[in-house]
C-alpha cells in the first residue's frame, strides 16, 4: 500500500548509468539504454532502447520519482512514481524496486556491473524478494567518464555570478566542472556541462553545452563575454537534440538573442568611466525599483563623501551650518529660525549652468522632484567609484550607485553599477549624439543593444537625455563660489537684522 502525494526523497542511485534490461524474452543489450540524473536529486530519467532481435522491447522514456527507501535483510527497496505515456492511473504509475550492488567478477554477464535492479509488475512489493526476480530486470553499469571541455578560466574564478535583474544565479562547481543556473530561491533550474568549444579568445568563448533542466536534456549554444574583471555577459540559444545543430543559425542567431549581464558576487567597486557632472532629464533607476536610497541614509563609511552641495540653506548645508554657528551664536533660536526661513541660494535657476540666485524662501515654490526637468548627474565626483543624481534644488530623494565594471563597444559606453540602497544591479548605456554635446542614457537590468527584434528599449529600461555640464573640478569650484556668495549675503542680512532692532 502506497501513500499518495508523498514528499519525494533523494534517490539512492545517481546517474549517469548505462544499462541492459530483460522483460522475460531475452536481454536487450544493443543498442544500450541509459539513466540520467535530473536537476532534482529525487528524480531519474530512464531511456529504454528497442532491440530488434528481442521481443517485447521498445524505445521509450520513463521518469522515476523516488518516494521511499528502506532495507530488509540484504535487500534494499525503493518505491517510486513512474511517469510515461502508457501510465494513465496510479495503479500503473506506482512501482516497487529492489536493488543490490554487484561485485565485479571475471567473465559472465556481471563483469563491470555495479547494480542489479528488479521492478514489480504492479503497485505492490509482493513477491519482490531479490534483484534477480521481477517484471523487468535491469543491469546497471556506471557510465564511462566523458572527456569534456572546460568553461573559461576567468568565468570559473569568481565561481558565483548573478544576473542584474536578480532572477537567476550562475554558479561554477569545480567538483564536476558544471555550471548550475539557480532561481532566486536557490533552487537549481539547469545544470550545464561544456561539450564542445567552437571558438575561443582571451575574452570570449563560443561553446556547445549539454544542459539538463528538470528531467529534460539536450544541447545549447552559448557565448561567454568577459567585459571587466567582475562583469560578464552571456548569450544562450535554443535547445537542440544534436550537438551539430546547437550553433546553427536557426538555433543561435547572435543578432536576435538578448545578452544576459552578470555581476560576480564578490565584485568590488571600481573607478567609473565618463567622470564629470551632467545635466539629465529623466530617471536613472530601473522601473521595478520602488525605493530610492537617500544619501543621508547611506552606510557610515560613505558619510565622508556625501556632502550636500546642491542647495545651500540653513536646513541642509554643512557649510552654511558652520557659518551660522560662527556668526550667529548670539541670536536667539527664534531669530535664527526667522532668518533661515527668509533666504535660499539656488544653483543655476534658469538652467544656464553658471548662474547663482539668492531668493526668499517665502517666494519659493519648494523643491519638487520632477524627473522630466533637468537634474544633476555626477559620475566620479564625490568619489571615483560613485554615481549620484540629485535635483538641482535639493539633495533629498537622490539616487546613488557604485560602479563595478565598464567597457566600450561600437562607440557606446556601458557601466555596470549597483544601487546603494537596494543592492539592485543596473547597466547604464550611454551613446553620444552626432553633435558631441548631448547623448542618450539608457538604464535597465541588462545592457541595451538595438537589434532587429528590439529597435527601442523595453519597459524594463528607462531612457534619459543628458548634456555635458562640467568636469568634477569645475563643479567643486562652483560650490566654493556659492559658499562665498552665501557668506556675503548672510553678513548683509545679519547686519540688517541688528540695525532694525
Amino acid at each position: 500500500m502506497f501513500k499518495e502525494n508523498s514528499e519525494p526523497v533523494k534517490c539512492p542511485l545517481k546517474g549517469p548509468f548505462t544499462f541492459t534490461y530483460n522483460r522475460g524474452h531475452g536481454e536487450c543489450k544493443n543498442p544500450i539504454s541509459n539513466i540520467e540524473s535530473c536537476t532534482e536529486d529525487s528524480r531519474l530519467l530512464l531511456s529504454f532502447q528497442a532491440c530488434p532481435d528481442v521481443p517485447g522491447t521498445e524505445s521509450t522514456v520513463e521518469e522515476l520519482t523516488c518516494l521511499a527507501t528502506w532495507k530488509d535483510g540484504n535487500a534494499r527497496y525503493l518505491v517510486g512514481l513512474v511517469t510515461h505515456h502508457h501510465a494513465t492511473s496510479n495503479e500503473e504509475r506506482y512501482r516497487c524496486f529492489v536493488y543490490e550492488k554487484i561485485q565485479p567478477s571475471m567473465g559472465g554477464a556481471s563483469k563491470d556491473a555495479e547494480y542489479k535492479l528488479a521492478q514489480s509488475g504492479d503497485a505492490t512489493c509482493n513477491g519482490l524478494e531479490s534483484a534477480e526476480v521481477g517484471s523487468r530486470i535491469m543491469t546497471l553499469r556506471k557510465a564511462q567518464p566523458t572527456e569534456r571541455c572546460d568553461f573559461p578560466t576567468w568565468f570559473k574564478g569568481p565561481k558565483h555570478w548573478h544576473a542584474l535583474m536578480g532572477n537567476a544565479g550562475y554558479v561554477f562547481h569545480p567538483s564536476d566542472g558544471s555550471m548550475h543556473i539557480l532561481k532566486q530561491s536557490g533552487y537549481m533550474e539547469t545544470r550545464a556541462l561544456c561539450e564542445q568549444i567552437n571558438k575561443q579568445t582571451e575574452d570570449e568563448m563560443q561553446a556547445v553545452v549539454h544542459y539538463t533542466t528538470g528531467c529534460k536534456s539536450g544541447f545549447m549554444c552559448m557565448i561567454f563575454y568577459r567585459r571587466d574583471t567582475y562583469v560578464a555577459e552571456i548569450q544562450m540559444g535554443k535547445p537542440a537534440s544534436r550537438v551539430e545543430d546547437a550553433c546553427a543559425l536557426d538555433h543561435f542567431d547572435t543578432s536576435k538573442i538578448p545578452h544576459v549581464t552578470l555581476l560576480a558576487t564578490n565584485a568590488s567597486p571600481d573607478k567609473c568611466l565618463m567622470d564629470g557632472s551632467y545635466r539629465i532629464r529623466g530617471r536613472i533607476g530601473p522601473p521595478y525599483m520602488s525605493s530610492r536610497h537617500k544619501r543621508g541614509h547611506a552606510h557610515h563609511h560613505h558619510d565622508t563623501y556625501h556632502r550636500r552641495h546642491g542647495t545651500l540653506s540653513f536646513r541642509n548645508s554643512e557649510e552654511s551650518e558652520q557659518l551660522w554657528q560662527s556668526a550667529g551664536r548670539s541670536l536667539s533660536p527664534r531669530h535664527r529660525r526667522a532668518i533661515s526661513q527668509e533666504i535660499e541660494i539656488v544653483e543655476d535657476p534658469v538652467g544656464t549652468g553658471t548662474d547663482i540666485e539668492v531668493r526668499s524662501k517665502r517666494d519659493s515654490p519648494g523643491c519638487t522632484i520632477n524627473y522630466n526637468s533637468n537634474r544633476r548627474l555626477r559620475i566620479g565626483c564625490t568619489r571615483h567609484d560613485v554615481i549620484d543624481m540629485t535635483p538641482s534644488c535639493s539633495d533629498e530623494g537622490d539616487e546613488e550607485y557604485l560602479c563595478h565594471g565598464q567597457w566600450q563597444e561600437n562607440s557606446t559606453t556601458f557601466i555596470v553599477a549597483k544601487h546603494v540602497g537596494s543592492s539592485h544591479g543596473v547597466c547604464i548605456t550611454f551613446k553620444q549624439n552626432p553633435d558631441g554635446a548631448t547623448g542618450n542614457l539608457i538604464v535597465g537590468d541588462s545592457c541595451f543593444r538595438s537589434n532587429p527584434n528590439q529597435l527601442t528599449p523595453s519597459d524594463r529600461h528607462l531612457v534619459s537625455n543628458i548634456t555635458s555640464f562640467s568636469t568634477c573640478s569645475d563643479t567643486s569650484s562652483s560650490i566654493a563660489t556659492q559658499i562665498n556668495v552665501f557668506s556675503i549675503v548672510f553678513c548683509v542680512l545679519l547686519s540688517s537684522f541688528f540695525a532694525s532692532r
